[in-house]
């Protein structure tokens, strides 16, 4: 599509947006509180959309380093942090909620995980996992009703392990990688990966319920 054609999709797209976002703040302004939460589930889809389309508009242009500005700009707007834990387990930390199924877009999360994950190989000597445990975390604000927590879905755990396997594991066969999904309230919502030698598990469970890796917990006394 050519630069023209990209602006106008993206023009089409942001009124999309705004009517949604519109829609939304007057539901919530009548307490309608439900159809405001399913009316902000079309708009997040619509700023996912207009997202993957902006991505496009640079290349579109003809710039034989639009693409390399672009992941600059994704790593500006949506940082992921990567490390290797003391223990030599790997950790990822998206600072939001990974898009679900009914949101439905893959193109946003590989945007945003490829280029991360290539930047931190580069900082470092390769290194590639065996046998091991891909753990995905949900950390949800605490002050979010549990009615808003979801299911781990396939597109984000596919679209992370994905990433993995390309750079850090030697297989992601079922074999060679077992899974394992969490859930947890936090001060604020974040989405936590980590990769585990299997024969670590264990130990990792305990570290990671006493708070020694990972966002800390905060409880909620029963009502």
């Amino acid at each position: 599509m050519r630069f023209d054609e990209q602006l106008l999709e993206a023009q089409r797209q942001q009124q999309k947006v705004q009517e949604s976002l519109y829609l939304t703040i007057g539901l919530e302004n009548k307490h309608q509180f439900e159809s405001a939460y399913e009316e902000a589930t079309r708009f997040v889809l619509a700023a996912e959309k207009l997202t993957v389309i902006g991505r496009e508009l640079l290349p579109s242009s003809g710039d034989p380093k639009a693409k390399e500005k672009v992941n600059d700009l994704i790593a500006q707007a949506a940082p992921v942090s990567m490390e290797f834990t003391p223990e030599g387990w790997f950790k990822m930390t998206f600072p939001a909620m990974l898009p679900s199924k009914k949101q439905g877009n893959t193109d946003y999360i590989y945007g945003i995980l490829y280029p991360a994950m290539q930047r931190f190989r580069q900082s470092g000597p390769p290194v590639y996992f065996g046998s091991s445990v891909f753990v995905l975390r949900h950390v949800y604000d605490y002050r979010n009703p549990v009615r808003l927590f979801r299911d781990h879905d396939n597109i984000e755990v596919n679209a992370v392990v994905d990433s993995m396997a390309l750079y850090m594991l030697r297989s992601d066969g079922p074999m060679e990688l077992e899974h394992y999904y969490c859930t947890a309230r936090g001060e604020s919502s974040c989405t936590e990966a980590y990769l585990v030698p299997q024969e670590d598990f264990d130990r990792f469970r305990v570290a990671l319920k006493s708070g020694k890796i990972g966002a800390p917990e905060v409880k909620i006394p029963p009502q």
